[in-house]
């Protein structure tokens, strides 16, 4: 867990949010673009690229 931690603080605070209402809530991606106010294809972007800097994390 303490990994995975250190792989989200390489992260924007957007980018963190917006993965955990995802991976940790379960939310989907028009849930959080409501919550954000922003995009689908935003939300989409940010956790794919949580998911390219934890992969490269590890």
């Amino acid at each position: 867990m303490l990994e995975i931690k250190a792989a989200l603080a390489l992260c924007t605070e957007a980018q963190r949010r917006r993965f955990v209402l995802y991976a940790l809530e379960g939310l989907s991606y028009a849930e959080i673009a409501g919550l954000c106010r922003c995009s689908k294809a935003a939300i989409q972007d940010s956790i794919e690229a949580v998911r390219k800097k934890i992969k490269k994390f590890f």
